[in-house]
């Protein structure tokens, strides 16, 4: 993401959008894997997180979907 500059602003300081967004390099790793160790550990805890909150959602659904056991 950028930030969009008047030509004044821009003369200003100089920035261009070219200048401003330069994550990808020609390195093959995605965008949010390139600062290394940590965004794989932040990218797998998500991913764990997601994926465990869902399975948790489907058996909670699947419980509460059960009729309940009403002897008298």
């Amino acid at each position: 993401m950028y930030y969009k500059f008047s030509s004044f602003t821009q003369r200003l300081v100089g920035a261009t959008a070219a200048a401003a967004y330069t994550p990808q390099r020609s390195d093959g790793l995605p965008v949010h894997l390139k600062r290394g160790y940590p965004d794989r550990m932040l990218y797998r805890t998500t991913m764990a997180l997601t994926i465990g909150g869902t399975i948790y959602c489907l058996i909670a659904l699947y419980i509460a979907s059960q009729p309940k056991n009403q002897n008298k």
